[in-house]
């Protein structure tokens, strides 16, 4: 082969690729610190389950495969790429462990997957430009990177085709199958021909494969590179949990400039596919909010490459440890205001948390952190927050809950039902947590009511705060109030310390979430939560809770909450809960457990007004009502609320109801 021009193009674009990296990197130096190599086992895992596996690709079957198609081809090409290279200073090089048998079943497997990634490139332009999904752009890089890749394919073929008609006896002409079938084309051409066709195959390919390396940084195409890393540095923790806010030695809260993000959400913003599954089935979006979650990280890194020079100056001060030189430099440089311009205000305040974006991302971007980040800035830094969501956070702020109702009543839903409250009990296997819903909330008030009766009828040893309980700060935390929350959860693990409690009961997903996932974070030890659908099946299959027949039969559908299913895995509990009820029919919605549709509740948005588009809870009691069900069944206290108005606001009382589980297992009790 060519030493000498096999060394020039190696340098050529090798150099130009580590530069383009290096620019990258200072980049990411500009964001704030983040630890991300803690638990290698988990990150290991998680890298060959999401990355090399292609686990949440696979939720899509047909695109899903031809994605996974498309990458395994890579993956298996790559080790042809290297043989390749390696030729070009010396013809007969060949990987160690690539020879023999082992060689000859590479080269199946090697012209196996080649075909296959040439159909699955056939079938990606097939969708991209006849079917065009609504949630793809027509994108001309994605078409010229599709044909590239075929071209790949196919100038390795034709290369080895060439070289087999030379070398017939070459070894590794047994497991060629498909150069084999395509030497037929080079039949009657002479000695000197074939070698101009092998020359023009292989350097052709070797030439591609480098500019293609270097062309992938600048476009959406970068994930090529930066998604396994990006699956590898992910977050551990669950889906729904918010990091701590430190406040001591901080002059900037939230986000509200890029550098104010961390490095790891700039990782984001590279590995971004664009494929739009973020959008796919985000509330907000498909009820006509201003709300992309794709557009949240693209309008984020559209910025970053228009002033690439500045951040990447940002970087290097700040490696340097020029920390007074970096934040002054931040300071004086003009640009487009990230929340406003950017990202618009009513994007922003549109998420309902609800986590379908962060679910079904296949390069794990944290789309809702992002989001909070902005929102805790608006909150905390300009006190630019919805005027519905005021009442709200005063409420909290004065009395520990969102209703704004005085902490002083906060037991007055037990009436004359026997409820064991801690402070007279002195200690109980269970801490029921009430909520600000159940204790507030007419309607839900119902429901803790319903609770309580089947903990007293099951003989289960539990107690309630009554006054001593706050609000779990989940709203505050998701509307950015981080401040506030940190008054909020501190106070409540106090009194769990004070009781010495050890389990938790409660029948709202976001105070399970809040205490479960995030109170760890600020000294909750040891303390199993439960959420009420988990406890009551537990109870029904113990036969502590012995369930008869409905007295009337009658079609039901369960709404998965958010927050208890998406976000913490609990989907099947509350099923099996309305399933031992004998008489019930159970239906599902199209869009259920992990495809669950948000009631709109989520991510505070239960306490602001909803005035763009469509009301999502209306879509979701459309979407309950076209099962044929008379009642729509919930385990959430934001989820009862949204169905009930919807079922009210959508004039379908005659025909539907919304019940808790609770409710219907004490209603059907033998």
């Amino acid at each position: 082969m060519n030493p000498w021009l096999m060394s020039l193009l190696l340098f050529i674009f090798l150099s130009m690729f580590a530069g383009t990296i290096a620019d990258r990197y200072w980049i990411l130096r500009a964001g704030e610190p983040d630890p991300r190599l803690d638990h290698i086992g988990r990150r290991l895992r998680n890298l060959f389950r999401i990355g090399f596996g292609q686990q949440r690709l696979l939720y899509e079957k047909a695109a899903g495969r031809m994605h996974v198609a498309i990458f395994s081809g890579f993956l298996v090409a790559l080790l042809r790429t290297i043989t390749l290279i390696g030729r070009g200073f010396n013809p007969e090089f060949h990987l160690p462990f690539l020879v023999g048998p082992v060689g000859v079943a590479y080269t199946f497997l090697k012209d196996t997957f080649a075909v296959i990634v040439l159909v699955a490139v056939c079938y990606a332009l097939y969708r991209r430009l006849i079917l065009r999904p609504k949630r793809l752009h027509l994108s001309g890089e994605a078409v010229l990177i599709l044909f590239w890749i075929a071209t790949l394919m196919i100038s390795d073929l034709l290369g080895d085709a060439a070289f087999f008609t030379l070398h017939p006896d070459s070894p590794e002409r047994t497991g060629a199958w498909v150069a084999g079938l395509l030497s037929g084309a080079f039949a009657g051409v002479g000695e000197a021909g074939l070698r101009h066709w092998f020359n023009a195959m292989y350097w052709g390919h070797v030439t591609l494969v480098l500019a293609f390396l270097n062309v992938l940084p600048y476009g959406k195409h970068f994930h090529v590179i930066t998604a396994l890393p990006s699956v590898f540095l992910g977050r551990l923790t669950p889906s729904a949990h918010l990091d701590r806010m430190e406040f001591e030695g901080r002059e900037t809260f939230g986000v509200g400039r890029i550098e104010d993000f961390s490095w790891r959400r700039i990782l984001d913003m590279y590995s971004c596919t664009e494929c739009g599954r973020c959008d796919d089935m985000c509330p907000a979006n498909l009820t006509g909010k201003p709300l992309k979650p794709r557009s949240i990280i693209t309008n984020e890194r559209d910025q970053v490459y228009a002033m690439a020079d500045h951040y990447a100056t940002v970087g290097k001060l700040k490696a340097q440890g020029r920390m007074k030189e970096a934040a002054a430099l931040i300071e004086s440089t003009p640009r487009p205001a990230l929340i406003g311009e950017v990202n618009s205000e009513d994007a922003l305040w549109a998420c309902t948390t609800c986590g379908w974006c962060v679910s079904s991302c296949p390069v794990v971007i944290d789309h809702i952190p992002n989001i909070i980040d902005q929102r805790r800035y608006m909150t905390m830094m300009e006190a630019k927050v919805p005027s519905a969501l005021q009442n709200a956070l005063k409420g909290l702020e004065n009395n520990s809950n969102p209703w704004n109702v005085g902490s002083a009543a906060r037991e007055d839903w037990i009436g004359d039902l026997d409820v064991p409250l801690m402070r007279e009990k002195g200690q109980a296997e269970y801490l029921l947590f009430v909520g600000c819903a159940g204790s507030f909330d007419s309607r839900n008030q119902d429901v803790m009511r319903a609770v309580c009766k089947l903990l007293n009828t099951a003989g289960v040893d539990y107690a309630v705060l009554g006054t001593e309980e706050g609000c779990c700060g989940d709203p505050a935390r998701r509307v950015g109030h981080e401040y506030l929350y940190q008054m909020q959860a501190p106070a409540n693990i106090q009194t769990f310390q004070k009781y010495k409690v050890r389990k938790v009961i409660t029948a709202c997903p976001h105070c399970f979430n809040a205490i479960a996932n995030e109170y760890p974070d600020f000294g909750l030890q040891d303390v199993e939560v439960i959420h009420h659908g988990e406890l009551l099946a537990d109870l029904v299959a113990q036969g502590r809770l012995k369930v008869g027949a409905a007295a009337d039969k009658a079609t039901v559908t369960y709404h998965d909450s958010c927050y208890l299913g998406r976000h913490n895995n609990i989907y099947e509990a509350p099923r099996e809960v309305l399933g031992a009820v004998g008489g019930l029919d159970m239906v599902e919605m199209p869009r259920n457990r992990r495809e669950g549709f948000c009631c709109g509740a989520g991510g505070g948005r239960m306490f602001m007004e909803e005035d763009l588009g469509t009301r999502i809870n209306h879509e979701r009691i459309a979407e309950a009502a076209g099962t044929g069900a008379s009642e729509v069944c919930t385990a959430c206290p934001f989820c009862l609320t949204m169905m009930d108005d919807a079922i009210k606001e959508t004039d379908r009382q005659d025909d539907m109801r919304a019940r808790d589980i609770a409710e219907v297992l004490l209603e059907n009790l033998e």
